[in-house]
Order: C-alpha cells, then structure tokens, then sequence
C-alpha cells in the first residue's frame, strides 16, 4: 500500500512539474524570447516599441536596415502609389479619434 501510494506521488508530481513553469508577461514580450519563439524581427520591434511606449520609455528602433539609396526611392515611390504599405513610422504617430486631411 504504501509502495503504490508512493508510485502515486511521484507520477502525480511528474505530471504537475509542467504545469507550474512560471514564465512572466516580461519575459514574453522580450525581444530574443519571441525571436526565438519563432516571431518575425518586425513583430519582435514592433512589440518591444509598444510595451516602451506604455511604459513611458524613449522609442527607438530594435533593429537598423541598412538599404542603398535606389532601394529606399523605389519604395518610396511604391508606398507613395500603393497607400494601403505600411510604412517605417507606423508606430511613430500619433492616433487621433476623428478623420482629418492627413489621413489620406
């Protein structure tokens, strides 16, 4: 009885050890955490640029791009034509209630 209460006790722990990871919100919105969760870079910034700007810390990009000058004007010029592309400072503006000019 006692042996099998035992065998009891050890699968039952074996089986809750999992369970009781602890794993912060911190530590899930980290930047290599989701990178190595399998999240893109961009999604890594974007989260590391939203959870500073909650908390009220300067916001600068995670990553550089380094891109020569024929490539930046391209897409320029193709985010000019195509407004539905996201741009750079998507998380850079602010964002007002009411539609206004500048929206277009």
């Amino acid at each position: 009885m006692k042996r099998s209460l035992l065998y009891l006790t050890f699968l039952s722990v074996l089986f809750i050890a999992p369970a009781i990871a602890d794993v912060t919100v911190e530590e899930t919105t980290d930047a290599e955490y989701l990178i190595n969760a399998g999240y893109s870079q961009v999604m890594a910034e974007d989260v590391f640029m939203q959870k500073n700007r909650v908390n009220g810390k300067s916001i600068e990009p995670l990553y550089e791009k380094s891109q020569n000058k024929l490539v930046k004007i391209c897409k320029k010029l193709y985010a000019y034509l195509d407004p539905s592309i996201d741009e750079p400072d998507r998380l850079h503006h602010d964002i007002k209630p009411s539609p206004s000019v500048s929206d277009l």
